[in-house]
């Protein structure tokens, strides 16, 4: 069944007289590009680190609590705002979203006060969390086949808008400064607030008459659901896969978030690269991630039967072995750098796009349990609990065994993530052999 049935193709001007392929293209586009806005707003701060502790007078330490800041509200608040997109709807709560974490931003380095930037940096993390699980509650509902390739196409965005947040850091750091590093950022956030707003509306809303904008008594009666309970979080938690997904998403996203936030000091501390310089080369990873989840769709539909879950692992332990040939061939010069940068890149953005995007989407709609955008922000936001703790945990271990010692704990993080991932493709294995011996479909449980 068609997901825009014909009936339902009902849009307000001046959206009426688009086609449904076009119409979801559409919907693609702007998603895609307000995704990406939102790591335009969290890259400067990799970019500008040296440059604020020269000014303020920051330790590594320190350096790390930045981190923490937006971090922090970003992984907690997608377990508990991360339903929004199930009650209030995709459209609102992405433009909302944007809109704040915009305004919050552009008032980043208006002040040298290092608390005043805690706490701005913390708003735009609370603003930021419930953005993935929203883009991935309306990519569920209009892109039901080929899920992963979508999903990994959609990934995409946040490597690009990384690579345009770094790009643009380093411009306005050599121009301006680190003071007017946000406000582009922000006003770009804040343009693509509107366009989600007037753009993006979602399946449900397509059913509203042209010109009135009361919904149909069954959507009133979805909307009066009672908000999520701790108990049924548990019973989220207690659907099979999702604890050993929640772990493998935590290991990738330690390393990943490590590789966006002290990458460009790395390379100008320990290898000695100039600021231009270090900041350019560490899009590599970015240009890396962008490759991988472009193309892990394809692989997870094309190798192992279509199951996600093994190459996903097999992914992951080649993303162990990137890193550790980085850490080997560190000072070989900038090419071998670049190319280990963007390997390790592509294996690590290419698992994470699909354990906290349509995995845990599927897994919360199977079976009628309309939880999808709930899985979503509850997977990606205990996972996110490594982008919290990266933050003082790398500063530290910097400052003790130096920068080789943060290479080979992000070695040692992504092994544990192949572990992970592992035990759940065998748990798939188990389960689908169960489901075979009872007579149920095979595609029950489809990862």
């Amino acid at each position: 069944m068609e997901i825009l049935a014909e009936s339902h193709w009902v849009l307000v001007h001046p959206l009426q007289s688009i086609s449904k392929r076009t119409y979801r293209i559409l919907v693609f586009i702007v998603l895609w590009v307000g995704f990406g806005s939102t790591y335009l707003l969290k890259k400067p701060l990799g970019v500008i680190k040296s440059d604020i502790a020269q000014d303020l007078h920051l330790s590594k330490f320190e350096l790390g609590m930045l981190d923490t800041a937006l971090l922090l509200p970003y992984a907690a608040m997608q377990v508990f705002l991360g339903p929004l997109a199930d009650y209030l709807g995709p459209r609102r709560t992405l433009a909302f979203c944007l809109c704040s974490a915009g305004v919050f931003m552009s008032f980043f380095g208006l002040t040298n006060s290092f608390h005043f930037s805690l706490f701005l940096l913390f708003l735009c993390g609370t603003c930021l969390a419930p953005t993935w699980p929203a883009c991935s509650k309306a990519l569920a509902s209009y892109f039901e086949k080929q899920r992963d390739t979508v999903f990994g196409l959609f990934s995409t965005s946040g490597s690009v808008g990384g690579i345009c947040g770094t790009g643009l850091a380093v411009c306005t750091l050599n121009v301006y400064g680190w003071q007017l590093s946000y406000l582009v950022p922000s006003a770009f956030s804040i343009v693509m607030a509107g366009l989600t707003f007037g753009l993006v509306y979602s399946p449900e809303e397509m059913g509203l008459s042209a010109g009135h904008l009361q919904p149909s008594s069954e959507t009133i009666t979805s909307c009066k659901k009672s908000p999520t309970t701790i108990r049924s979080w548990l019973k989220l938690w207690a659907i099979p896969l999702i604890p050993e997904i929640t772990l493998a998403v935590f290991t990738l996203k330690v390393v990943r978030y490590c590789m966006y936030m002290w990458l460009p000091l790395f390379l100008l501390d320990y290898l000695n690269y100039n600021k231009v310089q270090a900041g350019l080369m560490s899009t590599a990873f970015e240009v890396g991630g962008g490759l991988g989840s472009a193309v892990v769709g394809f692989l997870t539909s094309r190798l192992f039967s279509g199951r996600s879950l093994p190459t996903l692992c097999l992914l992951t332990i080649l993303s162990s072995l990137s890193l550790l040939l980085f850490a080997v061939t560190a000072h070989f010069g900038a090419t071998i750098n670049i190319a280990c940068l963007v390997l390790a890149g592509a294996t690590n953005c290419g698992p994470d796009s699909l354990l906290s995007g349509s995995i845990p989407a599927r897994l919360g709609e199977r079976n009628g349990l309309g939880a999808g955008g709930a899985l979503t922000g509850l997977v990606n936001g205990a996972g996110s609990v490594g982008t919290v703790i990266e933050g003082p945990i790398i500063g530290l271990v910097a400052h003790q065994w130096g920068w080789m010692g943060v290479l080979l704990l992000m070695v040692v993080l992504s092994s544990l993530g192949a572990l992970a991932l592992l035990r759940a493709a065998l748990s798939v294995w188990s389960l689908s052999l169960t489901a075979s011996n009872d007579d149920q479909s095979e595609q029950s449980w489809p990862v």
